[in-house]
């Protein structure tokens, strides 16, 4: 079983031990990153192999919306530290090496072509202003 620890972050600490961020508060609470956010835990490990593999359960996690039943509050939701321990430990206390890492493969896949499609819209937003800048209307 993996070994990990979860602490709050502070704005503008920086950690030497290998580490990701899981965000704590708004509706996206539970979402996984190795850029901090300002309202976060801090997921330690051992080494680089036990944070890949945290971090992708956690991934999986927050696309199937399993953190969701977890929110709390009326206005800013958020989620507690022990709610995201204990669900990480459930999901560890079930894991299969060969069950998740299909899961890695398949969702890493499906974030590079979101980040595509995401670059493609930007593109064609460009293009098209391009095109109505570069009209020019002929005035007699």
């Amino acid at each position: 079983m993996l070994n990990f620890k979860i602490k709050t972050h502070k704005h503008g600490r920086f950690y030497n031990t290998p580490h990701f961020f899981i965000l704590n508060k708004g509706n996206n609470a539970g979402k996984p990153s190795f850029e901090p956010y300002r309202n976060a835990f801090v997921v330690f490990c051992n080494n680089q192999s036990d944070l890949q593999k945290l971090y992708w359960i956690c991934a999986i996690l927050h696309a199937g919306s399993l953190f969701k039943p977890y929110h709390k509050g009326s206005v800013i939701t958020f989620v507690s530290i022990c709610d995201i321990k204990n669900l990480i430990k459930e999901c560890l206390f079930n894991y299969d090496g060969h069950y998740w890492q299909e899961r890695f493969k398949v969702l890493k896949k499906l974030e590079e072509a979101e980040e595509n499609l995401r670059r493609q819209s930007v593109n064609l937003k460009n293009y098209k202003i391009l095109m109505m800048r570069s009209y020019q209307p002929q005035l007699n």
